[in-house]
């Protein structure tokens, strides 16, 4: 059974987080599963090269912490 992935504590600072992290924010995803979310399109995400992470402003927005459209932090 997959562990879930330890979020970090500053990850609203952050510019991008990975996927697996991401899945944990959300929903306590295991790494897997969050994979499988991203590949859907369950959240929004950046292909780098072979790297796929998540912006945190766009998962924010989705969390409801910040305001559509809005830029602040």
């Amino acid at each position: 059974m997959s562990t879930v992935t330890e979020v970090p504590a500053d990850w609203r600072t952050m510019t991008t987080v990975s996927v697996p992290v991401a899945g944990a924010i959300i929903a306590g995803l295991c790494r897997n599963t969050s994979y499988d979310a991203a590949h859907r399109g369950d959240f929004p995400t950046i292909q780098i090269g072979a790297r796929i992470v998540v912006p945190v402003k766009p998962l924010r927005r989705m969390l409801g912490e910040l305001a559509e459209g809005g830029d602040r932090g």
